[in-house]
């Protein structure tokens, strides 16, 4: 019996095997936020002295250490009241590397490196304005971050109205890293981005697939010396064809996003009142009328009145109850038809509307031949 205890702990050693693979924390680079832009020789640095043709910049946002955090001590950085030059932070711990292809410049970046990069904490993504303008760059850099094991689906893909590495450079107010900034954003504020959305790389490939290179992205831009989460990058087959301001992103969100709700305030009775949205219900339906199609979007909302008149009971009036509700109505009709008249404007299906009349009405897809025509 001696002998067969002995032989089963032996056996389970052989299974206790240890972490041969590991890689220490500090042989660790933490990649939190990377940014993709064309190069351009003009601006570009050159940073690499290689045969290699130029075509991408690619930048990646690490973790910076202060002199005081390495230290213990405390210094002028700690406190930013001690600091002369306080209007812009610049995050020194971003690397940049050039290169012919995505794959080969972020090695390249690898390779200049004493540390691993490590992508497992990698929030969000930004593409420069000037790869968007061309098709065959995009497809590239998407096929390529799809293929990469490393890089999670569910990372967050932003657009810059300039160049995306700009943007890392920059560090938030009140903020350390741009990367979990970016991402805390829209987790504590996914029910009340009134004008943005979370996109994340899985999305972004899924719809430009389903709506033949059409899609919106959000952007992000520099505000003095913070950044800002607002607007739409809009995109016609596979290429960057304008922007939405605000109030364009706004009216578009209450059909596009069924997470967006926030407040609305709508001008009765010689005041505002507000109405908090706890729920939202989007249907989408085609029917054909005089030989056209006719799209109807209908959106169905709840909410509480956060705000009237002390004293004054509304509730204990039908009629304006109804009054109040058609206020409404026309509050977000009027901003909803303005957001696709711009996109109707840039011919960009970004509501996937043939896709949804394939699915849902095939018959009128056949008959006006849909795939071919302007869905407008």
């Amino acid at each position: 019996m001696k002998k067969i205890n002995i032989i089963i702990c032996l056996l389970i050693c052989i299974f206790l095997t240890g972490c041969f693979d590991k890689v220490e924390l500090e042989e660790r680079a933490f990649v939190l936020a990377m940014s993709i832009d064309k190069y351009n020789e003009k601006i570009d640095t050159d940073l690499e002295k290689t045969d290699e043709e130029k075509r991408y910049v690619i930048s990646m946002a690490m973790p910076e250490v202060s002199e005081s955090e390495k230290t213990g001590e405390k210094s002028n950085e700690d406190n930013p009241m001690e600091n002369e030059n306080n209007s812009i932070k610049i995050n020194n711990g971003v690397k940049k590397g050039e290169g012919s292809s995505i794959s080969s410049t972020m090695d390249l970046i690898d390779t200049y490196l004493s540390q691993n990069l490590y992508y497992g904490h990698t929030k969000a993504i930004i593409l420069g304005k000037e790869v968007l303008e061309n098709e065959q760059m995009l497809k590239e850099i998407l096929d390529t971050l799809e293929r990469n094991r490393e890089i999670s689906r569910k990372i967050i893909v932003l657009v810059s109205k300039t160049n995306g590495k700009d943007i890392l450079e920059i560090i938030p107010k009140d903020e350390k890293m741009i990367g979990i900034y970016i991402n805390d954003f829209y987790k504590n504020n996914k029910k009340n981005a009134s004008y943005t959305f979370r996109m994340d790389l899985e999305d972004v490939i899924k719809n430009l697939l389903s709506s033949n290179g059409d899609t919106a992205i959000p952007t992000v831009e520099i505000n003095g010396d913070d950044i800002r989460l607002t607007g739409l990058a809009i995109l016609n087959n596979y290429k960057i064809v304008g922007f939405l301001n605000d109030r364009q992103t706004k009216g578009l969100l209450w059909v596009l996003d069924k997470n967006s709700l926030g407040t609305i305030s709508t001008n009765f009775e010689e005041t505002f009142v507000s109405l908090d949205l706890f729920k939202k219900r989007v249907k989408i339906n085609f029917e054909e009328i005089d030989n056209k199609i006719l799209c109807n979007i209908n959106i169905k909302l709840k909410g509480n009145i956060s705000g009237y008149i002390l004293n004054n009971q509304i509730f204990e009036k039908p009629k304006k109850i109804e009054e109040l509700e058609k206020s409404y109505e026309n509050y977000l009709k009027n901003e909803i038809e303005y957001s696709i008249e711009s996109l109707k404007n840039l011919n960009s299906d970004v509501l996937s509307l043939k896709e949804r009349i394939r699915k849902n009405n095939y018959n009128l897809y056949k008959k006006f031949n849909i795939n071919e025509e302007n869905i407008y």
